[in-house]
């Protein structure tokens, strides 16, 4: 098992490293929250999908029914405002570890994306499929410690592709559903498989999500607290044979 050696930037160089441990957290919290909002949620179109009267129409007069209804509108806003937060911390979060990475001995040359271009390629159509995730992976790798002096690139924990395979299912289906209920185009019970089966995405997408950011998280916490020492090569130690030979002095 890899067993990392400190090290330190090169000399003269000024990177600051800051702390991004409590954005993860707070990301990662945010993450929970709409696991939980999305369960409710889920659990609304399952009433729905079981018992097709509980939803609401023009004609609609039980009480229960209204009330039923009201719930689930309020937990829809509060999923949106959990979900905007989400985006935006996460953002913030992933654009300050970005800019960690010299900090930790990589030289910027090296780094194939910038902070601002990770951060902005989650907007750009098309770039947004593929960017983003790249630069996830390049984050998690220059944060490894001592990745700078690595003969070659670290491949990511296997929960990396399979995060990003859930977040683009969950954005595509979020999207087809959207369009479609505002059109008006699904029956009660298709509306209420389709919306429990998106449910189901972004909660499997937010789970893997969490693990994501607790692995650059943690990986950037072990090398912050190799900042400051000394170097010890990774390179393997020349053959006795190549050994440079010091002779012995001897008294004259």
């Amino acid at each position: 098992m890899f067993s990392p050696s400190p090290y330190t930037p090169t000399p003269g160089f000024q990177a600051k490293y800051v702390s991004t441990h409590k954005r993860a957290q707070i990301v990662r919290i945010l993450l929970l929250v709409g696991v939980v909002l999305s369960t409710i949620t889920l659990i609304f179109y399952a009433i729905h999908l079981l018992a097709p009267g509980t939803v609401i129409t023009d004609d609609t007069s039980e009480p229960a029914i209204i009330i039923l209804a009201l719930m689930e509108g309020g937990v829809a806003l509060m999923e949106l405002a959990i979900y905007i937060a989400t985006i935006v911390v996460f953002l913030m979060w992933m654009y300050r570890s970005y800019e960690n990475l010299p900090a930790f001995g990589i030289p910027r040359g090296s780094i194939a994306y910038s902070s601002g271009w990770a951060v902005g390629s989650f907007f750009i159509p098309f770039v947004s499929l593929v960017v983003p995730y790249r630069a996830m992976k390049e984050l998690w790798n220059k944060s490894v410690p001592n990745s700078g002096t690595m003969f070659s690139a670290l491949s990511p924990p296997a929960v990396f592709p399979i995060w990003w395979a859930f977040w683009l299912l969950s954005n595509i289906a979020s999207n087809v559903y959207l369009r479609l209920s505002f059109n008006d185009q699904l029956s009660s019970e298709a509306d209420a498989v389709f919306g429990a089966a998106t449910s189901a995405l972004s909660i499997v997408a937010a789970l893997f999500a969490i693990k994501v950011v607790g692995e650059i998280d943690k990986q950037q916490t072990a090398s912050a607290g190799l900042i400051g020492q000394e170097v010890v090569s990774t390179q393997p130690p020349l053959p006795e044979m190549l050994m440079p030979r010091v002779e012995p002095q001897t008294g004259s």
